[in-house]
C-alpha cells in the first residue's frame, strides 16, 4: 500500500510538471467586435531600456466614410515573456528554459521585432449567443491565444547574464 502510494504521488508531481513545461496556449485578449468592420491583429512590444516585452492587440475599426481607418492598440502582459537586452530578444520563461519569442532587426535604421515563430499570436473570432436578459443575441467575440512552442535541440535561448526585469501583469 505504501509503495503504491508513492508511485501515485509521484506520477502526479511528474505530470505537474509536464503540465508546467509544455505551458498552455494563453487567450490575451477577449471582446466583442463588430464583425463587418473590425479586425483584431497583435504583435510583440518592448521597452528595451527596462526588459520588458508585451503583447500588442491591435483592434482596427473600418471608416464608414472616406476617412482612414482607426486603429486602438490594446497592451497586454504576460507571465514570463520579458526582453532580454544583452541579446536583443523577446523571450518566454517556461519551466524548462527561455523560447526566444522575437528579436531585433534593423531595417533603413529603424529597428523593429522580427517573429521567430516559436511564440506564435493567434487573432480568431467566434459567434456566441450572448443573453442580456431580456433575450439572445448573436455576438462576434475576437480573442488573441498566444502559444510559446515546444524548442528544439537548434533553437535554445542563450543563457542571460545579469538580473531579468519582472514584469506586472494587467
Amino acid at each position: 500500500m505504501q509503495s503504491f502510494r508513492n508511485k501515485a504521488m509521484g506520477a502526479l508531481a511528474v505530470g505537474f510538471f509536464l503540465r508546467v513545461a509544455n505551458a498552455a496556449p494563453v487567450i490575451v485578449f477577449e471582446g466583442p467586435i463588430d464583425k463587418g468592420h473590425q479586425e483584431v491583429s497583435a504583435d510583440f512590444g518592448v521597452n528595451r531600456q527596462l526588459g520588458r516585452a508585451w503583447i500588442d492587440v491591435k483592434v482596427t475599426t473600418e471608416s464608414l466614410s472616406e476617412a482612414p481607418p482607426t486603429e486602438e492598440v490594446i497592451m497586454k502582459m504576460v507571465e514570463g515573456l520579458y526582453y532580454d537586452s544583452a541579446h536583443k530578444q523577446v523571450l518566454y520563461r517556461s519551466a524548462s528554459e527561455p523560447i526566444v519569442c522575437a528579436e531585433d532587426a534593423t531595417f533603413l535604421w529603424k529597428t523593429y521585432l522580427k517573429s521567430t515563430g516559436q511564440c506564435l499570436l493567434n487573432p480568431r473570432t467566434e459567434q456566441r449567443k450572448v443573453d442580456d436578459g431580456f433575450s439572445t443575441v448573436d455576438k462576434t467575440v475576437a480573442q488573441v491565444v498566444f502559444d510559446a512552442q515546444t524548442l528544439t535541440a537548434g533553437q535554445r535561448a542563450p543563457a542571460s547574464k545579469g538580473k531579468i526585469a519582472e514584469t506586472v501583469g494587467k
